[in-house]
């Protein structure tokens, strides 16, 4: 009989090794990000609805590390994340995902040569939206939830993790990085993807450029052949720290475009910041005519170094849907042994 496997043993036992005795270049961690917040959560066009929530400024994740450098510059590592539900005191964002649903790779890293990662990745484009907007990776943030949480018909088809992933980053030059990314996807759907960025990150300006392909036919469903590309921008003007981004989706499958602008700003205030973002979308197609405006504000006081206490709301309007209004009072607290 087959025993049911149970994610908590395992992260007890790679508990277990940060008991360890450290070497002198051996580096290891248990790391993370505890969110909980009580939400009202209601979306354009359905009902709202009152419940804890796991996700309202940064996704809740626990992570488990190890790395050893040699005096030759080569770093070989590992990393296990997953994703982690309060209200439900489950693992993974719904019970559809994978024990490790976050990332979970080898990695072998130079100085002088850059990083190769291997496993399940975060994709690149998921990385740029988060990095250029002012909230985040918060569920709340307009741009992530137009580009990658409105559906297929609005936003990128497919998940902002691969599977059976490749990825190469290169070392910081000057200001400049570039990375790529190759993946199989789901062995139940397998496919094409790929996805590069660069990035230039030169004083208090940042910059990104970022393109994506998803390309999956596996004979049964509907093929997927879509193409992304996304340009970010920041810049920091002391008093307050300003994002910008643009992102172009062309499905070809479903035979929809869809183009996503959105602006934020980061404003620090008293002990805490005030957090905002505008994001404004809309898909035409030969059986879609959206538009979607998204705003989102947080006022976020920082308890300390590690712990924040917020509050954040959403306004989302879909053309010819009822208005959805969303907010959340919670606490998030950053972990790294």
């Amino acid at each position: 009989m087959k025993t049911k496997y149970n994610p908590l043993h395992l992260f007890a036992a790679m508990g277990g090794l940060v008991a360890l005795p450290a070497h002198a270049q051996f580096d290891y961690g248990l790391y993370g990000v505890a969110d909980l917040s009580y939400a009202r959560v209601e979306p354009s066009g359905f009902e709202h609805e009152d419940r804890f929530n796991s996700n309202s400024l940064s996704p809740t994740f626990v992570g488990v590390k190890a790395s050893y450098g040699f005096e030759s510059g080569w770093t070989p590592g590992i990393a296990l994340e997953s994703f982690f539900r309060f209200q439900d005191m489950k693992f993974g964002r719904n019970d559809n995902d994978p024990v490790f649903s976050r990332e979970a790779y080898a990695s072998l890293m130079h100085r002088d040569y850059g990083t190769v990662r291997v496993g399940r990745l975060q994709t690149l484009l998921f990385n740029a939206t988060v990095r250029f907007n002012a909230l985040g990776n918060s569920t709340f943030s307009p741009a992530v939830r137009q580009v990658f949480n409105s559906g297929n018909l609005m936003g990128v088809q497919g998940d902002a993790y691969w599977n059976q992933a490749v990825g190469y980053t290169s070392p910081n030059l000057d200001g400049f990085t570039g990375a790529m990314i190759a993946a199989r996807g789901e062995d139940s759907n397998p496919g094409h993807l790929f996805g590069a960025t660069a990035i230039l990150a030169k004083g208090l300006f940042a910059a990104s450029l970022s393109a994506q392909r998803v390309d999956i036919d596996n004979g049964i469903d509907d093929p997927t052949l879509e193409d992304t590309w996304q340009v970010g921008a920041s810049y920091n003007f002391g008093w307050a720290k300003v994002f910008g981004q643009y992102t172009h989706t062309r499905d070809r499958g479903l035979e929809v475009d869809s183009d996503v602008v959105s602006a934020g700003v980061s404003v620090p205030l008293g002990p805490g910041t005030v957090q905002a973002q505008i994001a404004s979308g809309k898909a035409e197609g030969l059986a879609i005519s959206r538009k979607q405006t998204t705003t989102s504000a947080a006022y976020v006081y920082a308890f300390d170094s590690l712990t924040d206490i917020y509050v954040i709301a959403t306004d989302d309007r879909v053309r010819g849907q009822a208005r959805g209004f969303s907010i959340a009072l919670g606490v998030r607290y950053l972990f790294d042994f």
